[in-house]
């Protein structure tokens, strides 16, 4: 999968100390981190999360996919990173409408 470099950017964001920045629910950080990217960039990121979270994927493909930015938001599981990814996808949903 050929991932953006929105998706990229938007990891990143997660680095130490986010959820001071942000605030402590992961609803939170994604608020947080999305008030900077524009429409246009979170229709990309839109699009990534759809494929990421296609069948076309594992769960293995997934994580190392969400690794290989080298955000600092680490998950147990890869139930959890599905989850938080969806609450990502579902949020920009809800900002666009």
């Amino acid at each position: 999968m050929s991932i953006s470099e929105e998706f990229n950017r938007f990891c990143n964001r997660f680095v130490q100390h986010f959820d001071t920045l942000y605030g402590p629910e992961p609803e939170d950080w994604i608020k947080g981190a999305l008030r900077v990217v524009n429409k246009e960039r979170s229709a990309i990121l839109r699009n990534d999360l759809i494929e990421l979270l296609s069948d076309k994927y594992s769960n293995e493909q997934m994580e190392e996919v969400y690794y290989s930015t080298f955000t600092e938001l680490i998950f147990r599981d890869v139930r959890e990173l599905r989850q938080f990814l969806e609450m990502v996808r579902d949020s920009i949903d809800a900002d666009s409408s």
